[in-house]
């Protein structure tokens, strides 16, 4: 069925059917994959994601208005399966519909230290990583967490497209913080918008261990916001006892998105908290491989703070210049 299903908690979930997406993979492939030249560059992306973005009309009117309501904050997620799929080896049209998306939200950007600056970061399992809490693992449940929660600049938007999920698929777990904070016990809320909580930091991005003086939910009565991550720590027992009831409360209002080819969740970072159930890894390169950026609403704010000129090479020098 096609057309877009709005749920009350502000989740939109839209389906592209079988005919529409023929003609969209033809004619992106006629207007993007067949203009782009080599392959895709996770760490210069320009090229691939302007093309893209030019052409964003291939996307249905009813996916790209509600895009723009995430963008605007109307909503704050917006899920699409049946996007047209290709092989995993190569996944160009792929990577046309994560540009479309990303660059309708805003631009891809990354740190030095995660991944190595690139852009479009490749989320498989890995064997050293299986039992970590990162995106390296299958093992474990990854924990309900906002991206990059340590760094002074995080995402605004998230955005996760499946190249490849073998059966059965691991579920996204998504939770907006608003239907969070119904949950909970009026105390807990107060307790964590204080500024009494650290988490840690990997050592990559920061000389310090700890970030002190984190403030878990912010933002105004009406319009909370998160920053979370699973190092979450508090000395206070009352603190503490609030992060065990908001966890709980989190995940009993989850939406469980099975991302499998050519599906796609775009999210505010801010306004929700992701996590993935564990799943069965081989490393036979079959495994479940997504597609991620970090998206930023206006670049031109790193552009002042670290004295970037805007120039050709303007994405990829701001993912060298972001790190900490």
């Amino acid at each position: 069925m096609e057309g877009v299903t709005a749920s009350p908690s502000g989740v939109l979930t839209e389906s592209i059917s079988v005919s529409e997406a023929a003609e969209m993979a033809r004619r992106a492939r006629e207007q993007v994959v067949g203009r782009v030249s080599g392959h895709p560059d996770r760490r210069d992306t320009d090229e691939h994601f302007r093309l893209a973005a030019l052409n964003d009309t291939l996307l249905p009117e009813r996916v790209r208005d509600a895009l723009d309501r995430l963008r605007d904050g109307a909503a704050d997620a917006v899920v699409v399966h049946g996007l047209p799929a290709d092989e995993p080896a190569a996944p160009v049209l792929g990577w046309t519909w994560l540009g479309m998306v990303t660059r309708r939200l805003g631009h891809e950007y990354g740190y030095r230290a995660e991944k190595d600056g690139d852009l479009v970061h490749d989320v498989r399992p890995r064997p050293e990583g299986a039992a970590t809490q990162s995106n390296a693992s299958s093992a474990v449940d990854l924990s309900l967490h906002t991206e990059v929660a340590f760094h002074d600049i995080r995402p605004d938007f998230v955005v996760l497209y499946g190249v490849r999920s073998p059966e059965p698929r691991p579920a996204t777990r998504l939770v907006r913080i608003a239907d969070a904070i119904l949950r909970c016990r009026p105390e807990t809320v107060r307790e964590l918008r204080g500024q009494r909580f650290r988490i840690a930091a990997p050592e990559s991005f920061s000389q310090a261990s700890v970030i002190d003086d984190v403030v878990p939910i912010g933002g105004s009565i009406d319009w909370p916001t998160i920053r979370w991550h699973s190092s979450i720590v508090a000395e206070n027992p009352h603190r503490r006892a609030a992060v065990t009831d908001f966890l709980k409360s989190a995940e009993s209002v989850a939406h469980h998105v099975r991302l499998g080819p050519g599906s796609l969740v775009a999210f505010s970072n801010s306004r929700c908290l992701h996590g993935r159930d564990s799943f069965a890894a081989r490393y036979d390169a079959r495994d479940r491989w997504l597609l991620r950026t970090y998206v930023l609403r206006d670049v031109t704010r790193l552009m002042s703070r670290y004295g970037l000129e805007p120039d050709s090479a303007g994405i990829r020098t701001l993912a060298e210049a972001v790190a900490s």
